[in-house]
């Protein structure tokens, strides 16, 4: 693919996924204390320390929604969220960013397609559809509608 296919599918990816990260089932509570990427910007010490904004970007990213780890591929989701609401919904433009630097990052895919199976779990556990969005048809809730394989997003 090239670089405008890759950016374009990325965006149209995300973009499903902050629909979907908005309309959250209340199930899980509203809040803004544990997801706050409303303001995030790389810590340069960060970005010295692991060397590059990626990888600080995933130190972030781990500590923030896996910090005891990610639950094997066999697990329905590799971590369940906490809280709902617009700092969580933020990541979303934390790793649009992020991805329109880094349009073939492997390790920026597997956040997307993480964020979606957890973002899938939760409707499924809510049993609710999950809600479509303008730039994709498919909005069953599988891994389809963001163009992601099962094993993980593609290089």
């Amino acid at each position: 693919m090239s670089f405008f296919e890759d950016i374009g599918r990325n965006n149209a990816q995300l973009s499903h996924l902050r629909t979907a990260l908005a309309q959250l089932p209340h199930s899980i509570p509203l809040g803004n204390s544990k997801y706050n990427f409303e303001h995030y910007a790389p810590d340069p010490e960060r970005v010295e320390l692991y060397g590059s904004t990626e990888a600080a970007l995933n130190n972030v990213l781990e500590v923030t929604f896996a910090p005891r780890g990610r639950k094997d591929e066999s697990a329905p989701c590799p971590f369940e969220f906490q809280e709902r609401g617009p700092g969580l919904v933020a990541v979303v433009d934390v790793l649009t960013a992020a991805l329109n630097e880094f349009p073939n990052s492997a390790l920026l895919r597997k956040w997307v397609h993480d964020l979606w199976r957890t973002t899938i779990y939760h409707y499924e556990c809510a049993k609710q559809s999950v809600p479509s969005s303008t730039n994709t048809e498919n909005a069953k809730g599988d891994s389809e509608a963001l163009d992601i394989e099962e094993r993980g997003p593609r290089d």
